[in-house]
């Protein structure tokens, strides 16, 4: 059904997408772009002495009807570039290279009206005082990477995955939980099948990294930071494929399409992907760290040198689907879509390699109708409305029909228990999620100096679990969650716009329940004791946020924010996946006060050489600090959320990026992350010192870094064509994973320190129309772990083609 429905919807889109793409006499097209590659949206390209003219858009891309390509001579001009004239002389395909204008000391803003949304936000971001890395996926767009890979190597993030493609993962920034968005729209809206280790780059503009305190305006309880993932949304036809075929067995693809009609301006959104990976990767014995991959001998256990993952594949697809209105006089964009998603997760493990699953597997359905509503001027001039709301519906399977137990080699061992059967589980998860999300902004002046913003988001989770093979009397008990979020904020600039400010407050209303059967019945399933216990938790907390930016220099500045925030507990926090995660309804929110102080440098020199520097520092004072541990339940490692009462967190981060012409990129940063136990005494009693006071947290990375390198050379076997090696490292110094005051440092168990090199060869010709790349990830093959010594994949190789049309 799926693969019908998407083969109908590529075929609608194509077809709509070839007839706005219908040849006409005298088209002309291009890029505008800078001395670095980099495209320059809002570029106006127009026909000197003459009223004909376009703008470039977030791509650099521009297209202009001509009358007679003979004799016209084209002016292009961009805020804060020279400009350049140039005659057409019957070429239709005109690329333009602008050179910065280094005597331009003003500012580059962007008017909020006649603009891209993207620059529009873009614009705010730089001049904002949040401490904020904005990356631009269009760069990795022929990377057979998904957003993961990508994300790893911002500064200050870390990623604990589980194990290969679509594996469970933990996200945190600087050491703290971190929100991840959608365009604004929280990801745990979109169901299990969405998540960062399966959406494609291509599907993506660009992603903000926030980092401490997050805009009002993404409307959620992001405590130690937040990323908002921006999907490519083009006014122009547009539509681009690709496919990408790799080690293990892994197979992704993905599709993205748009089209307007520019008489009536109907409008028509197409995203879709499929992942699937065996994740058949060999497993590795380390005595000297305590991984052991074992095999069975007469129910006596040996290790042995490695073994393959033998029930661990994952397959996802999803297909979202947006039609209506943009740049129509009562919506900037109106769409009503439709998202369906799916996934398939074999489980090899859970939260350690002692316990092997040979027939465990989870399976999720997930269905989201949208509303989306965006308009400038609504109501009154300068007032911007984004309105949006969904209702999802996402039915979880959780299965395991295997009656014994494996080892690592993948051959049946007896049970723990001896000769009896282990139990079959088949459980049925339906969760509900409905979102209401309101976001005003109000720009007191044209030059915006003075705005104010006001956020609503309500976000109901109601879920029921069945137990599909036991007591259905048992079965259907609800869990519940709910939150209301008003954030408030004021955006001010003075002194000539060297000085901005955000200062922000927010409410936060958490309401959950749930229902615990403690009935008992005898043979004939009649009622001997007990009831079902219904439970609630329910509560308010305040936090206020100040974000400053001074522009020392046009090139440099110092940025400053404070907040004191809080993060609720999630709903698998509170009631468990039905996987490797159990819940743990006794988790409370977590609070923190956050400071972040840094500089940042961005200049060009001589036009030909770009270097920015940013060097930040934070603090963090975070009280019932959610973190995740290894518990066990009937003899299985299972995941686990819990508080711990007193966390400090501190460190510093940097970043250097080096770019000479279009030629060369340089990328190195680093960060030192350190959290420590912050509770004193053992009790209210204060007569105790607690033995962990002032030690370092178990099982998190303190001391990691990246680096990435790339080689450039344009027009190299023809005209339009484009090669780049780039070279990308990644390293994490050893951590703890146990107490780190308990043992001697020969006794303690660590995560070893990890060195990962990888590298990028692609090439695109036709104007970056055809696109292949060639991708090795871990040259040599070393040992990389997570969470809880979980090993991630060795070294592996891909390939990517991909298709991009204008």
């Amino acid at each position: 059904m799926l693969k019908s429905t998407s083969t109908f919807i590529l075929l609608l889109i194509f077809t709509l997408f070839t007839q706005a793409q219908s040849p006409k006499k005298h088209a002309l097209s291009g890029f505008v772009k800078d001395n670095f590659g980099k495209p320059i949206p809002g570029a106006t390209i127009r026909l000197k002495d003459q009223h004909t003219g376009t703008s470039s858009d977030i791509d650099g891309y521009y297209k202009l009807q001509l009358n007679s390509s003979t004799d016209a001579i084209l002016h292009v001009t961009a805020v804060g570039y020279h400009s350049e004239e140039r005659a057409v002389n019957e070429k239709l395909i005109q690329d333009f290279q602008l050179i910065e204008d280094r005597n331009y000391m003003e500012e580059v803003t962007v008017s909020a009206y006649g603009k891209t949304e993207n620059e529009k936000k873009v614009a705010e971001i730089k001049r904002s005082g949040f401490n904020v890395s904005v990356i631009d996926m269009n760069k990795h767009a022929n990377e057979a990477a998904n957003l993961t890979q990508i994300l790893k190597r911002a500064t200050g993030v870390t990623i604990r995955e589980d194990g290969g493609l679509g594996s469970n993962f933990v996200f945190r920034i600087n050491g703290l939980d971190a929100k991840i968005y959608i365009d604004g729209v929280p990801m745990e809206n979109f169901g299990s099948s969405m998540s960062l280790n399966n959406i494609p780059v291509n599907l993506i503009d660009r992603v903000e990294v926030y980092k401490g305190v997050v805009p009002a305006f993404l409307g959620s309880d992001a405590l130690g930071g937040a990323v908002n993932i921006i999907t490519k949304r083009r006014a122009r036809p547009y539509l681009d494929l690709s496919y990408s075929y790799g080690s293990f067995n892994t197979h992704q693809a993905a599709i993205v399409g748009t089209f307007t009609n520019p008489k009536n301006k109907l409008s028509f959104r197409m995203n879709a992907y499929y992942n699937h990976s065996d994740n058949d990767y060999n497993m590795y014995t380390n005595e000297k760290y305590n991984v052991l991959i074992e095999k069975t001998v007469d129910n006596k256990y040996f290790a042995v040198p490695k073994a393959k993952r033998f029930n661990d594949a994952y397959t996802s697809t999803m297909g979202q689907l947006e039609v209506g209105f943009r740049d129509v006089s009562w919506a900037d964009q109106f769409y009503a879509g439709f998202t369906y998603s799916q996934n398939h997760k074999e489980n090899q493990i859970g939260a350690s390699l002692s316990k092997v699953f040979g027939g465990a597997w989870s399976e999720s359905n997930y269905l989201m109708p949208t509303l989306n509503y965006k308009k400038s001027n609504f109501l009154v001039n300068r007032l911007y409305a984004d309105i949006f709301t969904s209702y999802s519906y996402d039915t979880r399977y959780v299965r395991d029909t295997a009656k014994y137990n494996y080892d690592w080699t993948g051959a049946w061992v007896s049970n723990y228990e001896g000769t009896t059967p282990n139990p079959q589980k088949d459980m049925k998860y339906n969760l509900s999620n409905y979102l209401a999300r309101v976001n005003l902004n109000y720009d007191f002046d044209e030059a915006r100096n003075q705005s104010i913003n006001f956020n609503y988001n309500f976000n109901s989770n109601d879920q029921k679990e069945y137990d599909l093979v036991g007591n259905y009397n048992r079965s259907g008990l609800p869990s519940y969650l709910g939150r209301h979020i008003l954030g408030l904020s004021w955006q001010n600039q003075w002194f000539d716009k060297r000085l901005s400010n955000v200062l922000a407050v927010k409410y936060y209303r958490m309401d959950a329940s749930k229902d615990i059967d403690e009935r008992k019945f005898d043979g004939n399933n009649n009622l001997i004791s007990g009831e079902i216990i219904h439970q609630k938790k329910q509560g308010n907390y305040y936090s206020m946020s100040l974000a400053s930016r001074y522009r020392i220099t046009k090139d440099g500045g110092w940025k400053l924010s404070y907040e004191r925030a809080y993060n609720l507990p999630s709903m698998t926090a509170l009631f468990g996946d039905g996987v490797n995660t159990i819940g743990n309804w006794a988790v409370k929110p977590e609070r923190s006060d956050n400071i972040n102080t840094g500089f940042y440098y961005n200049t060009y020199i001589n036009q030909n050489h770009f270097l920015n520097v940013d060097v930040t520092g934070f603090y963090r004072l975070a009280a019932n600090y959610i973190n995740s541990r290894a518990v066990i339940q009937n003899g299985i490692s299972y995941f686990q959320s819990y508080n711990e009462e007193g966390v400090k967190l501190y460190g510093f981060e940097a970043e250097v990026k080096y770019g000479f012409k279009d030629l060369l990129a340089v990328t190195l940063n680093g960060s030192y992350d350190k959290a420590l136990y912050n509770k004193k005494y053992t009790d209210d009693s204060r007569q105790q010192i607690s033995s962990n006071y002032n030690k370092q947290l178990i099982n998190r990375p303190w001391v990691y870094g990246n680096a990435d390198i790339s080689l450039i050379q344009n027009n190299w076997f023809q005209q339009g064509s484009r090669v780049q090696l780039s070279y990308l490292y990644q390293y994490t110094h050893w951590f703890y994973l146990t107490e780190s005051n308990q043992g001697s440092l020969e006794s303690k168990d660590l995560i070893p320190s990890q060195n990962i090199h990888s590298a990028v060869l692609s090439y695109a010709w036709d104007r970056n129309k055809y696109n292949v790349s060639f991708e090795a990830r871990n040259l040599t093959d070393d040992r990389a772990y997570d969470n809880f010594r979980l090993q991630r994949p060795g070294r592996a190789f891909y390939v990517k083609l991909r298709l991009s049309i204008m």
